[in-house]
């Protein structure tokens, strides 16, 4: 269980995280610990294989300026974050909106698409700790002949392929965390109490997550078939940003109806396709203000936007400041914005 990082160095230039010289073999083979690159900051990631289909990965670190890092799983995981401290944001192309952790903070969640995009804010210790699972182990401890309604909640969003809790910390999981943090055990013991540890972890935020009544348990709104089609609308509105299909064409293009689209659409994204078409123009004329080879009215038309004007009001009301005025920021300070 390895993931490929991909991440942003202050030259806004993205670089493996996984090259030889930024990794430390421990003594223990199971066991793989990430340093943070001097130009980023301090500290480490700690990343311990346990049983085939279970990873555990520790962070303790300080970023001197703001990160971004792409990671990619080679397969989806159900995922248990706790923050101890700092603030990150992450985004994944299941979830309509950003997952913002900060101290506190515990989430679960397993998406089918595995790839994540997270930005964590500089200046801050980042101390925090994810149990990754194979859903396969996690459906494994349901009995079939006297599952519960938690377990049938469990296997039925799995099999769907979407599940996402928020929830806070309860005293029991940050005196866990503690004790991990602070393992004073060496080898195959270290290697236990670290596995059942996270073990109890787990128990103890899906027992929160199956009785809290505040949780917010989403199940998969669409079935698989029809998420897959809507995946594949949105790759087509991607591709074709300056000039896309109309939304009856689309739907023709993935073998839906129009209303069929709209409406999965939006659950499945969290917003219209329309609303997600304008979110990916806005982020592409962005990259292309930082690149400084077009003027705004060129930005704006490669982009997508019918105007100059119309393209200027929605880049502020998205970003906080104009095209012009973000282009000049990142030409006299590229790390700013």
């Amino acid at each position: 269980m390895t993931a490929k990082i991909v991440i942003k160095n202050p030259k806004g230039r993205f670089i493996h995280f996984n090259k030889q010289d930024t990794q430390e073999q421990s003594s223990q083979a199971r066991e793989i610990v990430r340093i943070l690159p001097s130009d980023l900051g301090r500290g480490r990631f700690r990343s311990l294989a346990c049983r085939p289909g279970m990873n555990i990965c520790l962070s303790q670190c300080r970023f001197d300026r703001d990160y971004h890092a792409n990671i990619a799983w080679a397969s989806p995981l159900v995922t248990f974050v706790f923050g101890l401290s700092g603030l990150t944001s992450t985004k994944n192309a299941c979830h309509g909106s950003p997952i913002i952790m900060g101290a506190g903070d515990a989430y679960v969640h397993y998406f089918e698409d595995p790839a994540l995009s997270r930005n964590t804010a500089g200046g801050k210790e980042l101390n925090g700790l994810a149990v990754r699972i194979s859903p396969d182990i996690l459906t494994s401890l349901i009995d079939p002949e006297e599952e519960s309604k938690a377990g049938k909640i469990l296997r039925t969003s799995l099999e769907k392929g979407y599940l996402f809790s928020a929830q806070k910390m309860s005293p029991g999981m940050t005196m866990i965390l503690s004790q991990m943090f602070n393992c004073p055990h060496r080898g195959i013991i270290k290697n236990i109490f670290l596995e059942s540890k996270a073990m109890e972890l787990v128990a103890c935020q899906l027992e929160q997550f199956f009785e809290c009544k505040g949780s917010k348990h989403i199940s998969c709104p669409v079935n698989g078939d029809e998420k897959k089609r809507i995946f594949r609308a949105r790759d087509l509105l991607v591709d074709q940003l300056q000039f896309p299909p109309s939304l009856p064409d689309l739907a023709r293009q993935v073998g839906m109806s129009h209303s069929r689209l709209t409406r999965g659409f939006k659950k499945v994204f969290n917003c219209t396709v329309f609303e997600y078409l304008r979110q990916e123009r806005l982020e592409y004329a962005r990259s292309l203000l930082t690149e400084n080879s077009m003027n705004i009215t060129q930005v704006a038309f490669t982009s997508g936007f019918c105007s100059s004007s119309h393209f200027a009001m929605a880049f502020a009301k998205r970003f906080g400041v104009r095209p012009s005025t973000y282009r000049n920021a990142k030409v006299l300070n590229p790390a700013s914005l």
